[in-house]
């Protein structure tokens, strides 16, 4: 199956009422996870995007503070 273009896609969706549109986020949301996480993004942190990136990086810190160190075994299959 070929994929649409964007100008495609945009032109569908603009012949498309706002609960259907609604309909079609969530639906994307429900199949992955990336959509999900994109879509969470683009509603609640893309105006902040510092803000975004800090908390990034927190998380990440805190990710390699728990982090098994002793065991390379264990370093190298995460």
């Amino acid at each position: 199956m070929k994929s649409a273009t964007v100008k495609e896609l945009k032109d569908e969706l603009s012949s498309h009422s706002q609960k259907e549109l609604v309909e079609l986020c969530l639906g994307l949301a429900k199949f992955k996870k990336e959509n999900k996480e994109l879509l969470t993004y683009l509603l609640y942190e893309a105006n902040n995007e510092d803000a975004y990136i800090i908390g990034i990086k927190n998380e990440l810190d805190e990710a390699f503070k728990e982090m098994n160190k002793q065991s390379f075994y264990l370093i190298k299959r995460v």
